[in-house]
């Protein structure tokens, strides 16, 4: 894909970036808000429920106080007195049904004692409710009535309610009207047993199934206190929860949210389709998408009139090249001997920019390779001296380093055919400290023969950059060569070559304490062939070329004064980032030579 095509690309690309930000943004002021409101609903719903609660909760009580209620208890069977004023309770309290029960669980007396499905007679001894009641507990129980089908919360308290129990005193509460105003109100909402089991919701088909599949253990317990009949409590979906805040119900996503109702250990939960509590985020992107359309129409329209443009042109230029055509046949013979002696001059000026060329590399291969090459007399003299002494051990040393010079000096001579073409040097990463010992032992001759001393610090970590490891020796080699230069004339000359390190460079000094560059030669000092030296010293060439090296790698170069005298080079490189800088702490290697 074209650049062009890249930049007509952007745009739409842009936008759908933007578009999903705020779709996200949205997306988390939808969630809020729903939030927001889900906590005022269960706030609200959760006090209904415990409002009814406390309503009916000490009405057991008043009926296990009363002798009326319990007469039947007492005599052991049913009593038309006790059923009557049973059935007055429950119509004047409200409830579903008001009964109670002997201590093995049979109904003596209930409110629905005149109709079908009364309860006197019958025996519930295996609910919950009576079990904790007749431990002098208070009993609460959701369940489906096994006489008249239908569910409620069940309340129970022993009679007497001091002493141990005889009787139970039950109140059956209808929670139906819960359910009727939850769905009336238009709203997700359900509640849960601590088995995880919807029995009370705004939506039907919810009701008697499970937020997931139940134990084993766990039905056979709800079966056996037959607290849903014989529901089959199956789960609403087979992953039910797909996140945080979300509940799937038959392939329906929903924000969920819940709250306990601790005084009858349900928990309530209030639901909002995903589709509506995001509903802000379709307006973004059809607003989006229209954009993109509309920026897709008018670019096409764009170039459809450039096209025409173009073709009207075309023709134009048609037209026009006919005409020249015509005169051209007239000059054609005079732009033919034009285009020979510009061709003959472009041969000159050609052969003239290769000598140039040819020149300037002669130059910067004898000045680059002046310092391997004194190096190598150094050990070639020396060699032969031990020769002559038998120190076969020696000479065979320096003939290794003399092996090592050559090589240096042949991929010196590829590094300055790269510097002809800028940017082929290869880029890696090393130990800048390998480069700093490998320029103090081609250097070390010089230093020797002038007698000045070479004081080198360098950290005890690596200094890992980003480099070409050869062609910052050659930088280094001539600063250092250089620095000995310019303190060889001071009685104690010395340079001293130290590391400073930010967190993305490392800036290599080399100071000396010779007569320092004077300020107004300072921005020449990095010319070609700009020298502070007598011409048989220097070319002037090093600190240019250095310069140009540490540019290419991306690094720079520059000078200052040195205090209380001489010259400061500083050489910054790019370091390799790290969490952690380097240790501090440096090791000095000192090299003392004398003449």
């Amino acid at each position: 894909m074209s650049t062009r095509w890249l930049i007509l690309l952007l745009p739409p690309v842009l936008m759908v970036a933007a578009a999903a930000v705020l779709a996200y943004v949205f997306q988390e002021l939808d969630d809020d808000n729903v939030d927001r409101i889900a906590a005022e609903r269960l706030t609200l719903y959760q006090q209904t429920i415990i409002g009814e609660y406390q309503k009916y909760r000490y009405l057991p009580y008043m009926i296990a106080r009363d002798p009326r209620a319990t007469a039947a208890i007492g005599l052991g069977q049913p009593v038309e007195s006790a059923n009557r004023f049973l059935e007055e309770m429950a119509e004047n309290s409200g409830a579903d049904l008001l009964y109670v029960m002997n201590s093995a669980g049979t109904t003596l007396a209930a409110s629905n004692w005149q109709k079908p499905l009364s309860l006197v007679g019958r025996n519930y001894g295996f609910r919950p409710y009576f079990t904790s009641a007749m431990r002098g507990e208070e009993g609460q129980f959701f369940a489906i009535g096994l006489t008249t089908g239908r569910p409620g919360l069940f309340l129970a308290r022993p009679t007497p309610v001091e002493g141990d129990p005889v009787g139970v005193a039950v109140v059956k509460v209808d929670t139906s009207e819960l359910e009727n105003a939850w769905a009336e109100g238009g709203e997700l909402v359900f509640a849960t047993d601590a088995d995880g089991v919807i029995f009370l919701s705004s939506q039907p088909e919810w009701r008697y199934r499970t937020l997931a599949e139940l134990p084993s253990a766990t039905r056979d317990a709800i079966a056996s206190s037959q607290k849903y009949a014989n529901e089959p409590l199956t789960p609403i979906s087979d992953a039910p929860v797909t996140g945080p805040n979300q509940l799937t119900i038959d392939g329906q996503a929903y924000r969920h949210n819940s709250t306990d109702v601790d005084l009858l250990g349900w928990k309530l939960h209030f639901l909002v389709p995903q589709a509506e509590a995001h509903k802000s985020l379709l307006p973004i992107w059809v607003i989006t998408l229209t954009l993109c359309l509309l920026y897709a129409v008018i670019v096409l329209g764009l170039r459809g009139q450039r096209l025409r443009r173009a073709a009207a042109a075309l023709r134009q230029e048609s037209a026009d090249l006919k005409e020249l055509n015509q005169r051209l046949v007239g000059e054609i013979k005079e732009r033919r001997r034009v285009e020979h002696a510009l061709l003959e001059a472009q041969r000159g000026l050609a052969r003239s920019n290769r000598l140039a060329a040819v020149g300037e590399m002669s130059a910067a291969v004898v000045h680059e390779l002046s310092q391997p090459l004194a190096a190598l007399r150094m050990f070639v003299a020396g060699t032969r001296k031990f020769l002559e002494k038998g120190d076969t051990h020696t000479a065979a040393q320096n003939l290794q380093e003399i092996e090592s010079l050559q090589m240096r000096m042949a991929s010196l001579t590829q590094e300055l055919k790269r510097f002809a073409r800028p940017g082929e040097s290869r880029i890696e990463t090393a130990d800048l400290r390998d480069s700093i010992l490998a320029a103090e032992k081609i250097v070390r001759p010089r230093f020797e023969e002038t007698g000045v001393a070479l004081k080198i610090e360098m950290p005890d970590q690596p200094l890992i950059v980003e480099t070409a490891p050869l062609r910052i020796e050659q930088i280094l080699v001539n600063l250092l060569r250089n620095g000995a230069d310019a303190a060889a004339a001071e009685d104690n000359g010395e340079v001293r070559l130290h590391i400073l390190e930010t967190w993305d460079t490392v800036v290599v000094r080399v100071l000396d304490n010779g007569p320092g560059i004077p300020m107004d030669l300072r921005d020449r000092v990095f010319d070609p062939f700009f020298s502070t030296k007598t011409s048989a010293e220097g070319m002037g060439l090093g600190l240019a070329i250095s310069m140009r090296i540490a540019e290419d790698l991306g690094g720079d170069l520059a000078v200052s004064a040195n205090v209380p005298r001489g010259a400061a080079f500083e050489l910054t490189v790019p370091a390799v980032k790290s969490a952690e800088m380097t240790d501090t702490s440096v090791v000095r290697l000192e090299a003392e030579v004398a003449e």
